[in-house]
């Protein structure tokens, strides 16, 4: 009985996780994500942020795409907040039950259409 049950409420609880997969919000799309130095050099330094995505009773329900999908919808969600339109992404650490995104965000100045 207690085997049966430990399996129910792994279940329970993945079953409502599944549904918690980080959607990205209107507006956030707007939101660009650069690795190269680069594209940010003549933009504005905002703040720090960071994208998760994953629980330990949920990892093993989630592909590893949803799984980072749902970090990057969290980033670009945060760093909308903050004003930002643009992230620099730092660091990907994808641990075994989750996904984490370090980034810092930027404000870039929109690009004028010649």
């Amino acid at each position: 009985m207690t085997r049966f049950s430990l399996v129910f409420l792994i279940f329970v609880l993945s079953s409502c996780s599944m549904l918690e997969i980080k959607k990205i919000k209107p507006g956030d799309e707007k939101v660009r994500l650069y690795s190269d130095e680069e594209k940010i050099r003549d933009c504005r330094y905002i703040d720090e942020v960071i994208g998760t995505q994953g629980h330990w009773y949920d990892y093993l329900f989630i592909s590893n795409k949803n799984l980072t999908q749902g970090a990057i919808n969290d980033l670009k969600t945060q760093a909308r907040a903050i004003g930002a339109n643009s992230v620099h992404v730092h660091t990907n650490m994808a641990f075994n039950t989750s996904v984490t995104i370090l980034a810092q965000a930027y404000y870039c100045k929109p690009l004028t259409k010649k």
